[in-house]
């Protein structure tokens, strides 16, 4: 283990931004009630404002004269390994990033960014999660942390043109659209491909996949290095330059979208004719555009809630598409959880968090507040435009032995397309 890493990194990541954000947080605690893994656990030190202490202390002991008289006589101590392996389990094991409990704070600190930093700091002194790395080392290695290969993304592809009978192009010369899948879709929810080929196919999209950019998960982000992020990024972004494209679309995934859409602009140059959007955007163009029609009412019985995704709907603010298009397919059966949009529950598997086992007590324990959110609605189906959030339902249904349907929203689209 290498603290000093650590606390380079945090003394580096504290410019005036970061300082500022320290010395405006009153410790009120408001932001304790926002995060789901302190609302499910009554943990302490599940607060986000104790997640990012090590950067507070880091900040003050060489910063403040405050912190340095504290030092001095004994009323605070170095940051030690022992401290970096605890906040570990903190950042790693209890948080999603998502973000919500900035939403509360009412000095207006970007919590999650600063949990992020703190990420970056364990990153660089090699305190990450033996899973999570392993992950990461994966995805340099093979470039997908779930192994998905050249091989297997061939092969993935070839079957699920053959099975769904779709039309799938892929490295298309001419493209104006790139499409980027999450590893998760092209291993866990394969349907989801068809789906997202079927529907851009029936817009008359000129589009295509490609064999080298095939992978826009980044474990990377999750790990909070800002090499393995930029790697990983640049392997997309350099291909849909050298491509020529107009438009890079994220599929169902919500960390992919947040590290493309918003961290890639503050680490490399990005060439302004390049959009690059998420495919629930696009699905709630194509619907209000009239590119696609779908068969009204396709989807009207039992009753369907949706999940919005922090990355998607609170971050990315595609939050009045999944409704858009769920009030034509189900117009009776679509019922709001509370809270919802902006406000509603992470589901407790982002962030990489569903990767790591030594997570899943707490990680259940969150899902359980989103468990109990559908049943007071009544709802049968639940519906989402993140895999991620897909494969934490989905393995939530299973552990809890829940009598849910879970559904893709790219899915349902493709499902009620009209002739």
């Amino acid at each position: 283990m290498q603290t000093q890493k650590a606390i380079n990194t945090f003394v580096k990541e504290t410019g005036g931004w970061v300082a500022s954000q320290l010395e405006a947080c009153t410790r009120c605690g408001m932001c304790a009630e926002a995060c789901h893994f302190y609302q499910a656990t009554g943990v302490p030190e599940y607060a986000p404002v104790w997640k990012v202490e090590l950067l507070r202390r880091a900040y003050e002991q060489r910063f403040t004269v405050s912190g340095k008289v504290k030092l001095a006589i004994g009323l605070d101590a170095e940051i030690s390994d022992e401290d970096l392996l605890k906040w570990s389990s903190y950042v790693y094991h209890a948080c999603t990033v998502c973000n919500k409990c900035s939403m509360v704070c009412p000095m207006g600190i970007d919590l999650g960014t600063l949990i992020h930093d703190v990420r970056s700091g364990l990153a660089e002194a090699g305190v990450v999660p033996a899973d999570l790395a392993a992950a990461v080392q994966k995805q340099l290695e093979e470039g997908s942390p779930l192994g998905m290969t050249d091989e297997v993304y061939a092969d993935r592809l070839e079957w699920v043109t053959d099975d769904w009978e779709v039309d799938i192009p892929i490295d298309k010369e001419g493209a104006e659209t790139l499409v980027v899948l999450s590893s998760i879709e092209v291993m866990k929810f394969p349907q989801n491909i068809a789906a997202v080929a079927e529907v851009l196919n029936a817009a008359g999209e000129n589009w295509t996949l490609s064999t080298k950019a095939r992978e826009v998960v980044n474990f990377g982000f999750y790990e909070g290095s800002h090499s393995h992020t930029t790697l990983f990024l640049k392997r997309l972004l350099d291909q849909a330059v050298a491509m020529g494209v107009k438009r890079l679309v994220v599929t169902e995934c919500g960390h992919a979208y947040d590290a493309l859409r918003w961290t890639a602009y503050n680490l490399m140059d990005i060439p302004d004719s390049l959009e690059i959007t998420h495919i629930t955007g696009l699905l709630g163009e194509y619907v209000s555009s009239g590119r696609i029609k779908l068969k009204g009412g396709a989807f009207n019985e039992g009753k369907i809630t949706f999940h919005d995704a922090c990355k998607i709907q609170r971050k990315g603010g595609h939050i009045n598409e999944p409704r858009q298009i769920l009030n034509i397919l189900s117009p009776d059966a679509f019922v709001e959880m509370t809270p919802n949009r902006e406000e509603s529950i992470c589901c407790g598997g982002g962030g990489g968090v569903i990767a790591i086992k030594d997570a899943d007590p707490v990680r259940y324990a969150a899902f359980e507040l989103k468990i109990d959110q559908v049943n007071k609605t009544g709802a049968d189906t639940v519906v989402m435009s993140c895999s991620n959030c897909r494969l934490q339902f989905t393995d939530g249904k299973e552990h809890f032995n829940l009598d849910w349907k879970i559904n893709g929203l790219t899915q349902m689209v493709a499902d009620a397309l009209a002739d």
